[in-house]
C-alpha cells in the first residue's frame, strides 16, 4: 500500500492516457419515460488486491463496495469504496455493498416522494418503481427473507442486515436477480476486461 512499484506507475499511465483520450467525452443523458423509476446496481469485489500486492498488508484483503444508482434511467449517484472491515465470504461482502447503496438509496426514495408530492405526480404508491439488481444467489436470498431469519453462513453479521431488510418490505423495494454482465456496479468494484468496461460504459454513460 505504502511502496510504490512499477505496476502502480503504468496503472497510472494507463489511467493517464485513457482520461487524456476521453476528455471531450461527458455522459449522454436518455431519460425514460417513468421519472419516477430508481433502480440501484451494488456489488463487491471480495478480498481485491489479495494476491496482487503484499500479503501482510491488511488492506489488500480489504472487499471493495461499487455501486450506481439511477433516476429515469440516468446516473445520479455512484461510489467505490473500500469494506471498513475483512469480509470472510462473498456473501458477507455482498450484503455489506447492498447495506451501504441502501444508506444512500433510501434519502434519495424519499426525496423523489417529496417531488412527486409537491408537483403532484400522484399516486406515488403505484408510479414510483424501486429495483435493486444484485447479482450474488446467497445476498439476494438474505436480502428478501422477511421476517429477517439468516443462513448457517450468515448468522455472525445477521443484525447488521436486519435494518435495510426491514425497509426493503416496508418501502416495496424489488429485490431482483440481474446477470453479472449487465451489473453496472461491477465497473465500480475492480478492473475489467476492455471489451466488459465498454459494454457498462455504453449502458451508463451512453457511449
Amino acid at each position: 500500500m505504502f511502496c510504490p512499484k512499477r505496476s502502480h506507475e503504468l496503472a497510472l499511465k494507463q489511467i493517464g492516457t485513457y482520461l487524456k483520450a476521453t476528455r471531450c467525452k461527458g455522459m449522454i443523458i436518455t431519460p425514460s419515460d417513468n421519472i419516477l423509476s430508481i433502480e440501484a446496481f451494488p456489488d463487491a469485489d471480495l478480498g481485491g488486491l489479495y494476491g496482487h500486492e503484499r500479503g501482510d498488508d491488511p488492506a489488500c484483503v480489504k472487499s471493495r463496495t461499487g455501486f450506481v444508482i439511477l433516476a429515469a434511467n440516468c446516473p445520479i449517484l455512484w461510489k467505490s469504496q473500500l469494506q471498513s472491515k475483512t469480509a470472510l465470504s462473498t456473501m458477507e461482502a455482498e450484503i455489506s455493498a447492498l447495506a451501504h447503496c441502501c444508506k444512500e438509496l433510501f434519502p434519495l426514495i424519499d426525496l423523489a416522494k417529496s417531488f412527486a408530492e409537491h408537483f403532484k405526480l400522484e399516486p406515488v404508491e403505484s408510479t414510483m418503481s424501486v429495483t435493486i439488481h444484485e447479482d450474488n444467489a446467497a445476498a439476494l436470498i438474505l436480502g428478501n427473507t422477511l421476517p429477517p431469519g439468516y443462513t448457517p453462513r450468515s448468522k455472525f453479521f445477521h443484525l447488521e442486515t436486519i435494518w435495510f431488510r426491514e425497509e426493503i418490505a416496508r418501502r416495496g423495494i424489488n429485490l431482483v436477480k440481474v446477470d453479472t454482465k449487465d451489473q453496472l456496479g461491477d465497473i465500480f468494484t475492480k478492473g475489467l476486461t476492455q471489451v466488459t468496461f465498454e459494454y457498462l460504459r455504453k449502458k451508463l454513460l451512453g457511449w
